[in-house]
């Protein structure tokens, strides 16, 4: 009896990680990351993106934390917490645009709007990975002035913060 049951249970078991894979889309991924963002907590953000990007993150709090002992009378660089948007102003609207497939990624827009300030509205790229079997967020990419050449994304920013 208990080998039938389990046999019957390894049986289903493809239909179910398959489901929880499909759960993973780029767009469901891009909803939950707006959701999160709407509360502000930045930590819940965390099972949303792929191991590197968060030992980028862990790092560059930890050289924050640095600064902001050292110096307690000054902001350190990332005294408003890690910037996940192109701007620190929290919109009260994010929706998940277009999605675009290129190669080695998914790169999906989600756009923070302002329904009360005309032109105050902007849109960012997550840039999606597959991750030990799950699609995860890799980078955030944050746009840019129709003048600028240079991308600048999450990690760019955690990267080049402490540079100044």
């Amino acid at each position: 009896m208990k080998l039938r049951v389990m046999f019957s249970a390894l049986c289903l078991l493809p239909c179910f990680v398959g489901q929880a894979l499909a759960a993973d889309t780029p767009r469901s991924i891009a909803e939950k990351f707006c959701a999160i963002r709407l509360d502000g907590d930045e930590k819940a953000l965390r099972p949303l993106l792929t191991p590197s990007l968060v030992k980028v993150i862990e790092e560059a709090e930890a050289r924050n934390d640095i600064i902001a002992k050292a110096s307690p009378d000054e902001k350190p660089p990332f005294g408003d917490g890690i910037p996940y948007q192109s701007f620190p102003d929290a919109a009260p609207v994010c929706e998940v645009g277009d999605e675009k497939q290129v190669p080695g990624r998914t790169e999906i827009e989600v756009r923070y709007m302002f329904p009360d300030t005309e032109g105050a509205n902007w849109t960012d790229k997550l840039v999606l990975l597959a991750s030990d079997g799950r699609l995860l967020i890799d980078n955030v990419v944050f746009e840019t002035s129709v003048n600028d050449t240079d991308e600048i994304s999450l990690r760019s920013v955690l990267f080049n913060a402490f540079d100044q």
